[in-house]
This record gives C-alpha cells, structure tokens and sequence, in this order.
C-alpha cells in the first residue's frame, strides 16, 4: 500500500478491500480514480462529439452553445404568378427626358 502514495491526492479515494485503477486527468495532470474521469464532450454541428480528453469532474468544460449553428427560419414561400404594380407616373409631373433627346440639346450647346 505504500506505493499509492505516491500518487495519492485530494481526489483519490483508495478502498484497500476493492481497490480501483487510477487515472491521469488530460487537463489538469492530476491523479483521478479512473472511474472518475469524465468524456470532455464539445458542439459540433448540432451534435456532442468526445474531444478524446478524459478530465476530472473539478476541470470538466460545460459545452460553448455558441459552437452550434444558428437556428435559421425557413425563407418566405413564392408567388406562383407575380402581378408587379406599374410605376404611376403623375400627368403634372415633367417627365425626365430620354437619351435622344439629351445628346440634342448636348448637340446644340456651344462648347468654347
């Protein structure tokens, strides 16, 4: 029994009846019960994946919700048969002139 004190810590529990398998926590280096050691799980879609870390409960990581895709609405259902209104034009309104129009007076105009 005197070699487990060498690794004996506060998070060892020996019963010298049923002893167990002792472990390494891949965080923290410190020596767990092997029983003890927990899967650090993490979001990788919208599913928890095992990072391959087995950790001890003091070092264990909650999952980051912010690793999930976001939640996204389904986009709007389309017209069948679209009837787009027609731009009202005003009659007191002056109508911009075409391009025909514009290269005349352009034409017409004396450039010094």
């Amino acid at each position: 029994m005197s070699w487990i004190q060498k690794w004996k810590s506060k998070y060892v529990k020996v019963n010298p009846k049923n002893p167990n398998g002792l472990g390494v926590c891949d965080r923290s280096g410190f020596v767990f019960n092997h029983k003890d050691l927990v899967k650090q799980m993490e979001w990788r879609g919208n599913n928890l994946v095992w990072t391959g870390l087995m950790v001890g409960p003091p070092f264990l990581d909650k999952p980051s919700e912010q690793n999930r895709p976001p939640i996204v609405k389904d986009d709007p259902k389309t017209l069948k048969n679209p009837r787009l209104p027609k731009d009202y034009i005003s009659p007191d309104s002056n109508p911009a002139p075409n391009n025909k129009e514009l290269t005349f007076k352009l034409n017409k105009v004396r450039w010094n």
